[in-house]
């Protein structure tokens, strides 16, 4: 009987000791979020991103990305971000401090299972709302009809797409599967 327990024991915590190891799969550019693309018009889009979990200024230039890819799977090659009002009133998420209970161990120092732990209860920096980011944008074949403040939307699939996995022509890639066992030293 206690050879049975130890063994089921065993077999347990190697098992969760895999699983907890074992690498997750990349994430494409179509999963790192939720996204909207709503028509406007023949040649004006509302571009909108919510996640949870990314800071503020990468979800901006990942709702950047999509605009530019908007913009080109729609046949144009220039877009701008128009200054609506809704735009303006956007703002990074709220965060809240989260702090610990309280130490009654001395020096500081709580006992964390076998060891020691002088930062077991620091206080936490939590995000309490998702990040939400919104452009309305203005799409123009070329350079000429264009504003001069305009972005280029293929020059933003060439430098930020291989960031995020974007083709410079706006196709969604797929993640390279890495191979581990090939990875010897």
């Amino acid at each position: 009987m206690k050879k049975t327990l130890i063994g089921l024991t065993m077999v347990a915590i190697l098992t969760m000791t895999g699983c907890a190891s074992t690498p997750s799969k990349p994430r494409t550019f179509d999963q790192l979020g939720q996204f909207s693309t709503l028509p406007l018009n023949a040649h004006t889009f509302r571009i909108g991103f919510e996640t949870r979990n990314m800071s503020y200024g990468t979800a901006e230039e990942i709702t950047l990305l999509k605009a530019a890819q908007t913009t080109v799977q729609n046949g144009f090659q220039f877009f701008k971000v128009v200054d609506d009002p809704s735009n303006r009133t956007q703002q990074p998420p709220r965060k809240a401090v989260v702090y610990p209970t309280p130490n009654y161990y001395p020096y500081g120092y709580r006992r964390h299972g076998a060891f020691f732990d002088p930062f077991y209860d620091m206080p936490q920096v939590v995000t309490l709302d998702p990040t939400q980011v919104a452009y309305t944008i203005e799409c123009y074949t070329d350079k000429k009809s264009a504003p001069n403040d305009a972005f280029d939307a293929r020059l933003i699939l060439q430098s930020l797409g291989q960031k995020y996995g974007v083709s410079p022509t706006g196709q969604v890639l797929q993640p390279q599967a890495t191979d581990v066992s090939s990875n010897k030293q």
